[in-house]
């Protein structure tokens, strides 16, 4: 019976070992999960908040419009894969799935800043532990977060701030962060659309000092437009006339609000490119014949 009584006792020690381990472990792990899921959203919150401007400029950038007012932002959003493997796969492979829009700043801001996408994706899966619900802006419910929904909440968060932005007005010309120069740069793209030009916008990143690209028949016009109050000078001329090469333009048309200098017109002559106002963009085939 003594035996038996000490073969107990020991049993329970061993079990309230285990259990006791058992709790530490879990409260370790409910710790560790809720330092990661912490370190996850401040860091996503923290990267948005620094380019919050610039992605306001990238989403309107890529919004496209119909003749009927309806706006398109699906190359905004992009349609990235959402398994590792496959998302690994198309970025060595260089593919246009992250070559622009919510994608592009995933890949080349948030994941640069975890380190690498083991890091990025162990910190989700410890923030969707802690956090079983989404309030997704890209469909304007909320629902239970699932693991691959990576992409869904990081889209949110960014809409999230560019809606907020919107709702602001912090898109006017009077907050130094914001670009003004691409409202002058859209006004020009819709001036030239409505006079039979084809329009595209060349990239933020890269550009070569080309805005946009107008395009009828053979033409093929580089573009640069500069919303400044003073006069333009040499700078613009010589980053229109290199970005034409760039981009294989046929001409190179430089658009100011504010005019040129006196040396930006000699220099202009002498690289042929072409110098006018926004006024003058409607009768554009007459500046290039």
């Amino acid at each position: 019976m003594k035996f038996l009584f000490i073969l107990i006792i020991f049993i329970i020690f061993l079990i309230y070992i285990v259990l006791r381990d058992y709790q530490i472990k879990k409260k370790r792990y409910k710790l560790n999960n809720a330092l990661n899921s912490n370190f996850f959203i401040q860091t996503i919150n923290n990267l948005i908040e620094e380019n919050k401007y610039n992605l306001l400029e990238e989403r309107i950038r890529l919004r496209e419009i119909d003749a009927y007012g309806n706006e398109d932002y699906k190359k905004w959003m992009g349609n990235p894969p959402l398994d590792e493997k496959a998302i690994e796969k198309n970025i060595l492979s260089g593919s246009k799935k992250f070559k622009e829009g919510i994608p592009y700043f995933w890949e080349k801001v948030i994941l640069k800043k975890f380190g690498n996408m083991e890091l990025f994706f162990e910190k989700w899966r410890s923030y969707c532990e802690e956090n079983p619900t989404i309030t997704d802006e890209t469909i304007g419910s909320i629902r239970k977060l699932e693991t691959e929904d990576w992409f869904v909440f990081i889209a949110s968060q960014i809409e999230k701030s560019c809606l907020n932005l919107i709702e602001k007005n912090y898109t006017n010309t009077n907050n130094e962060s914001y670009k003004k120069g691409i409202r002058f740069e859209f006004h020009c793209m819709e001036i030239l659309k409505q006079h039979g030009w084809e329009v595209k916008e060349t990239p933020n990143t890269g550009d070569q000092g080309v805005d946009l690209i107008a395009s009828i028949n053979d033409l093929r016009i580089c573009i640069q437009c500069k919303d400044h109050k003073k006069a333009i000078g040499n700078k613009a001329v010589q980053e229109i006339s290199a970005g034409k090469l760039f981009w294989k333009g046929t001409h190179a048309i430089l658009v100011s609000k504010s005019g040129f200098t006196k040396s930006a017109h000699q220099l202009a002559k002498s690289n042929k490119v072409t110098l006018i106002n926004e006024y003058e963009l409607k009768d554009l085939e007459k500046f290039i014949v």
